[in-house]
């Protein structure tokens, strides 16, 4: 076994160079190699409205294990996903009801609509994290995925910009219509920051620095894994 990165810098650009690696995997190759049709897009987004519910679930759990500090920091991060992000005015499912109107969904649509089985698995999968591994664990799991749509760390641009690219070009929606993916690239690069306040606070040991990279691996297999569900379930559609 490949030992864990002694500093703190290393075990940064260790999470970022995997970062990247996610987007040259054949699940996130399928998915934004895939043409988007309404029909694909209006399943992408169904399933997404499912996952924004599904990172509320993981986050709260990820804040009743961690350490007081680290409490504060997911409770500012969930007060703009789960009640108002001044960036939009709204809480992140309302934004995402919000955009989804733009392909012709509403919000009974998104709510009534089951998810793939595969995503749904994943979204299990995650919440299973969140509750059973080690708190750092967990805020890693969490927390990676914040990080694998901070354009500041994926080269090329995070997974909802390249998403609202697609959008804009292969179905030739306006960007200003596209509020709910804008403002996860911005708030995304914000949010990225809290697992470098974990790292330099709590991480001293190798056994920490190795339960981070866990977190991260565990969290990465389940999103290539639900990226995969996706586009194999959009494939389907014209």
């Amino acid at each position: 076994m490949v030992a864990a990165p002694d500093t703190a810098a290393a075990l940064n650009a260790e999470l970022n160079e995997m970062t990247n690696r996610q987007f040259e995997t054949p699940e996130f190759r399928d998915l934004l190699s895939l043409p988007f049709t309404m029909a694909r897009a209006r399943l992408y987004t169904i399933n997404m409205a499912h996952y924004v519910s599904n990172r509320r679930d993981c986050w709260g759990y990820v804040q009743g294990s961690a350490p007081l500090d680290i409490k504060r920091l997911v409770w500012e991060h969930e007060s703009d996903e789960l009640v108002n992000d001044p960036r939009a005015g709204m809480d992140h499912y309302a934004l995402a009801a919000k955009e989804a109107q733009v392909l012709g969904l509403t919000r009974e649509d998104l709510a009534n609509t089951e998810p793939v089985p595969g995503a749904l698995a994943c979204y299990y999968a995650w919440i299973h994290v969140a509750m059973t591994r080690s708190w750092l664990e967990a805020v890693t799991s969490s927390s990676m995925l914040e990080r694998r749509n901070s354009g500041a760390v994926v080269k090329g641009g995070g997974l909802s910009f390249r998403i609202k690219e697609k959008l804009i070009k292969e179905l030739g929606i306006a960007e200003d219509r596209l509020i709910n993916q804008s403002v996860h690239v911005e708030a995304d690069l914000e949010h990225a920051s809290l697992l470098d306040v974990v790292i330099e606070r709590y991480v001293k040991t190798a056994e920490d620095r190795e339960a981070i990279l866990r977190g991260a691996r565990a969290s990465f297999a389940i999103d290539r894994a639900y990226r995969g569900a996706l586009a194999q379930a959009m494939a389907r559609l014209d």
